[in-house]
């Protein structure tokens, strides 16, 4: 399993957006999918965790998975913002692109996920 850790910067969407499609080996939509879905949970770890995060991608089968973990053990929660926020629509993000997503606790922290179904996960195809 492909991972990778990540310093609680901002600059570090981008390096975990990079690292998740060059590790799920996808290209087209599905590279462009994994890659916002990365950089919102990415950019969630930066804002509230404030921790060092791990980005960790699996694929099987037909199944792409990327989690996001940090050691803050405080879970991710939907907000409700104005329509003019600037902030706020990550998770709704995620809900509405990913196949499945879920958060898991694990020992000091937790890792928010999605997963994305398709037929030629690491295949380059997408």
């Amino acid at each position: 399993m492909p991972e990778q850790t990540f310093p609680p910067e901002p600059a570090s969407a981008a390096a975990a957006r990079s690292f998740a499609v060059s590790a799920s080996r996808t290209s087209g939509e599905l590279a462009d999918t994994v890659s916002l879905l990365t950089s919102e949970l990415a950019s969630n770890a930066v804002l509230h965790a404030r921790t060092s995060f791990v980005v960790r991608v699996t694929s099987r089968s037909s199944t792409l998975r990327v989690e996001v973990a940090d050691t803050n053990p405080n879970l991710p929660a939907r907000k409700e913002y104005g329509p003019d926020a600037i902030t706020g629509r990550g998770l709704r993000i995620v809900e509405g692109l990913a196949d499945r997503w879920g958060v898991e606790t694990e020992p000091g922290g937790k890792a928010v996920w999605f997963e994305l179904l398709a037929v030629a996960v690491g295949t380059g195809a997408g």
